[in-house]
Order: C-alpha cells, then sequence, then structure tokens
C-alpha cells in the first residue's frame, strides 16, 4: 500500500495497486503531518509522526541492528523498539492502515477490497477538528483534502466487519463533453470598487494560496490596511476584508491574525520585487488568502489612504463543463477525465462540484511546470455515500500568468451502486419505505434513532435506523502511571454529565459537563482516591 498524492492528481485505490489512499498525520493533535501530501483522492489516515514528533514502533531485534541499536537510557532501555523523530514517514502510517485491513480480514475473509474501503471509511473519525478543509458531503460524512475520512477504529472496523454483508455490484456511467474551450490565463482577480478607483486597480491579478480558495466569488467587503500583521490585529475586521504587507512573519501566521480579527479574506501583497508574484504556503489558514505584486499593492494602499473605503472580492474566471446526470446510484469513486493542450500544468486549477454542494479539489496550482494534463484522470472519494442524480460541475482555471491552452474534452466518471431514489438524496426508495413507509419524509443526514448513525451509514451498513446499532458502554481503564480514561458510546448533538462518589446508594456529584462527540467520548481522571469511586455518565437535561 502505497501514500503518496502527488500534485494532487492520482488514481482511486484498485484491487491489485492500493496507491494513494493513505495521508500520515501527527500523533499529538491529528493534523496532517508537513511531508504528507493532500489529495480528493485520500481514503483515510494514520499517525506517522513529524519533524518534532515521532511515533512508537517495533524495531529489529537486537543492540547491534536498527534504529535504535543501544537503546532509550533509564526510560525505555529495549532495543527491539523504537521512539524517535527519526521515525517518521508515510512509510510508517500506510503499515498501520494494512494492519486494520488483516484484523477486518481475519474476522471476514470473503469481503472484497470495496467491503474494506467501506468498512475504513465508515469506522473512522477526525481529530484536527480545526481544520479548515473539513467539511460534510450530502452524505454527512466528513471529509479533507487531508486526511480523507480520518484515522480508522480498529475495533470498531472489526465490529463492523464481522457482520458485514458484501456490498452490491458496482457499476460505472460515463458521460463525455468534446466541446474544445480556451482557458481564460491569470484568471483569479482581486475586483475593487469604489471612488474614483483608478482602471489599473479595478481588476488585480493574483496568485492562490495553498490553502481555503474563493473558487465561489467572495462577498463584496470593505478592504482594511492592516499593515504586515506581525502581532494580532486590534481593530474589528468583521464583514471586512484585511490587506497585508508581506515581511515579519509567516504567510500563515497573517492570515490567523486576520481571521482571529473577523476578517473574511485576505489580499496580500508583496514588500520586495516589484512585479513578481509566489504561491503562499497557507495550508491551514482559516479564510481565503490570495498574493499580489508590490507594484499593485502599494498603490492598493495608496488609494485607500487618499481616497478613503473601499471594497473588495475575490473572483476567478474558469472554464466550465456541466453534466445532468439522470442515473441513480450511491456514489463510491467519482472521476474526472480532463485533456487539454495547456503549455504548463502548474498553472490549472481543477474542481468538480457534485449536486449536493461537495466540492473535490483535483489539482491545485503547483510548481510543476511540464505540459498538460494532456489525458489525466482524477479520482475523488469526497462524493461517497452522495447519490449521483443531478447537476455535476467541472471547473478549470488558470492562476498564472504567461502560459495558455485550451480543454481538448472531459468526461465525468461515476462509480457506484444503482438504486431505486425517486427523490433522488442517496436512500433506495424501497429501503426507505421498508422503514418509514411513505411518504420518502426522511434524508440522508437524519438520525430517526439518535444513535448517531445517519440514515446513509444505516443504509451502507444493514441495519435498522430505527432501533439504536450503538448500545451504552462506559469503560474505565488506566491511560498512564496518572491518569485514568472514562470512555462510553457518544453522539454529537448531546450534552454529558460525568456524575461520581463513593457511594452508589447515596447522590453522585456531578463532576464534569461535556460535550457530545461521535462515536465515542471521553474523559480523563487523576488516580488519586480512585479506588471505592463509582463514576456514572448520563445524557443531561437540555
Amino acid at each position: 500500500m502505497r501514500s503518496v498524492v502527488a500534485g494532487w492528481a492520482s488514481s482511486w485505490c484498485v484491487p491489485l495497486a492500493m496507491d494513494d489512499c493513505v495521508a500520515s498525520l501527527r500523533r499529538d493533535n491529528g493534523r496532517a503531518a508537513t511531508y504528507s501530501n493532500r489529495g480528493a483522492c485520500l481514503l483515510v489516515a494514520a499517525p506517522g509522526g513529524d519533524d518534532d514528533i515521532g511515533i512508537f514502533s517495533t524495531d529489529r531485534q537486537g543492540a547491534a541492528a536498527g534504529y535504535n541499536p543501544g537503546g532509550f537510557g533509564d526510560d525505555f532501555a529495549d532495543p527491539d523498539y523504537v521512539f524517535s523523530r527519526s521515525i517518521v514517514g508515510t512509510s510508517f502510517s500506510a503499515p498501520q492502515i494494512s494492519g486494520v485491513v488483516a484484523l477486518i480480514l481475519s474476522v471476514n475473509p470473503k469481503l472484497a477490497w470495496r467491503d474494506v474501503q467501506h468498512i475504513l471509511i465508515l469506522s473512522a473519525r477526525h481529530f484536527d477538528l480545526a481544520d479548515p478543509d473539513l467539511k460534510t458531503n450530502g452524505a454527512g460524512f466528513r471529509v479533507s483534502h487531508n486526511v480523507g475520512f480520518g484515522v480508522p477504529d480498529a475495533g470498531q472496523a472489526v465490529a463492523l466487519a464481522r457482520t458485514w454483508v458484501n456490498r452490491p455490484a458496482a457499476i460505472t456511467v460515463t458521460f463525455t463533453a468534446n466541446n474544445v474551450k480556451p482557458i481564460p490565463d491569470d484568471a483569479l482577480r482581486v475586483l475593487i470598487t469604489g471612488p474614483n478607483v483608478p482602471a489599473g486597480l479595478m481588476s488585480i491579478h493574483a496568485s492562490p494560496g495553498s490553502g481555503l480558495h474563493p473558487d465561489a466569488a467572495t462577498a463584496n467587503l470593505p478592504l482594511v490596511d492592516v499593515g504586515s500583521a506581525t502581532s494580532a490585529i486590534t481593530s474589528n475586521l468583521t464583514g471586512k476584508a484585511a490587506l497585508i504587507q508581506r515581511g515579519g512573519n509567516d504567510f500563515d501566521q497573517k492570515l490567523q491574525f486576520a481571521a482571529d480579527a473577523g476578517a473574511a479574506f485576505a489580499v496580500v501583497y508583496d514588500n520586495v520585487n516589484g512585479t513578481e508574484r509566489i504561491l503562499m504556503d497557507i495550508d491551514f489558514a482559516p479564510i481565503p488568502g490570495v498574493f499580489i505584486t508590490q507594484n499593485d499593492g502599494e498603490a492598493l494602499r495608496g488609494y485607500l489612504q487618499t481616497n478613503g473605503p473601499a471594497q473588495a472580492q475575490l473572483q476567478v474566471s474558469p472554464v466550465i463543463y456541466s453534466f445532468n446526470v439522470t442515473n441513480t446510484l450511491v456514489c463510491e469513486h467519482v472521476g474526472a477525465r480532463v485533456q487539454t493542450d495547456h503549455s504548463r500544468r502548474g498553472d490549472l486549477r481543477i474542481t468538480l462540484l457534485s449536486p449536493q454542494g461537495t466540492r473535490s479539489v483535483l489539482q491545485q496550482v503547483n510548481f510543476d511546470d511540464s505540459a498538460g494534463p494532456t489525458d489525466w484522470t482524477y479520482y475523488s472519494t469526497h462524493h461517497f455515500g452522495e447519490s449521483s442524480a443531478g447537476a455535476w460541475t467541472l471547473f478549470i482555471s488558470d492562476e498564472e500568468r504567461l502560459n495558455t491552452g485550451n480543454v481538448q474534452g472531459v468526461q465525468l466518471i461515476i462509480d457506484g451502486v444503482a438504486i431505486t431514489d425517486t427523490d433522488h438524496d442517496g436512500l433506495d426508495d424501497d429501503w426507505e419505505r421498508a422503514h418509514f413507509g411513505a411518504p420518502l419524509a426522511f434524508g440522508p443526514q437524519d438520525d430517526p434513532d439518535g444513535d448517531g448513525y445517519d440514515n446513509a451509514r444505516e443504509q451502507l451498513m444493514g441495519t435498522d435506523p430505527n432501533v439504536a446499532e450503538a448500545p451504552f458502554k462506559l469503560d474505565l481503564s488506566p491511560w498512564n502511571e496518572k491518569l485514568a480514561r472514562l470512555s462510553w458510546s457518544g453522539v454529537t448533538n448531546r450534552t454529558y454529565e460525568v456524575v461520581a462518589g463513593t457511594n452508589v446508594v447515596s447522590p453522585l456529584t456531578v463532576i464534569t459537563t461535556l460535550a457530545g462527540r461521535f462515536p465515542e467520548r471521553e474523559w480523563f481522571t487523576p488516580y488519586t482516591n480512585l479506588i471505592g469511586q463509582f463514576f456514572r455518565v448520563r445524557t443531561a437535561a437540555p
């Protein structure tokens, strides 16, 4: 199993070549590791360490071999194990997913590769909830371009595998558009409106960053000059945009300061180089940001100083291909085959928007200076569980200057299970009627039994959406030398109270109140006076 996503342009996992499926993340906060490539084709993730934090692993046996020939001193001297910053990489995250797959197949060897992928997705969860790219697709699954559907829970995966019924055969539907369209060059702009705006500032060419992107035009907002934003911004930027000068700190920190002040987006201009533009590294910035030249930025700042308020809007002009799909499939993988004669592949941004509003970034602007894509098929997992029916839209934009080209043709490729779905919600009509009767009143993200598993999940798992599938379980286990871990089956839209006492007959005292989390919630308590303590978890009154 390989875990590289080069240039956001990779095929989905196939039975004999499980390529480009596993992201690597930090074990301390669940954020994607700095070296882990991003992409819409990622399926799941596992800890792989980072430059400043390694992972614990086995090593070659014996003190004279492997990464740890001498042991770790008093804390951990066994040379057959290793724990250091050198143990990082997707080479350590991918085998963990392989291990989970082995556990899955050990309890149900009849599973096919698609079944395994379903189980991995259904058992996965996210830990970096601050990831600005994290979204919920039309079927209710959380997914991001950084870590896919998250980290699989091995225990939950095995439990699902024990009772899993193999999915019906998938089919593929393909839609083709052969009309040639020119791609507008350098099409990302900052639009400025206000009194007496000079012609040269009305539409300013911009380069994108690596993070959030204005695929849909932003609101037209007041633009505020905040200087270089090297420290927290004290002014209120709510409902406004920030103009920021480069220099003094990293781009992502500048955008974080702007976002903390309430800004909706940022326009960063160079402090050197006159007419040059760069691609900003802002992977986890919470707001979109674009980069303009020093000349344009200083002219814009001067205009704000002399003419007063102005409005700014980020807008891109892409080539658009639309496909009206009437087939009713539960999507598994969705692809876009793109053929161009563009002279520089890295100038292009390619995204796919589903009928449910989920956008897959198939390629972002990058440093690849080869021509193309002459004929490349991009795949996304982000539409898993969504209905195929409706309008799919493919966007191709050129967001750097000088190189040009045309789209020669595109194809939309949808893989999934065919169902009867008159209301196009991704739920089989017969399944809905069997559980809810008529009319078809429930949607894929509804959860009638309140167990945390929405209808889309229940349909895939073959469970009853009217009966809670997750029995409430409470577990108290040692976590380390100082803490114990109390865990229980959790639901997102509930609040839980942890109560404790030394006598179950006497009233217990509320220790803490916690917001729910699916599929499991946890709370840590010191070992102090733990002997003779009784714990209870209950749903708090609304």
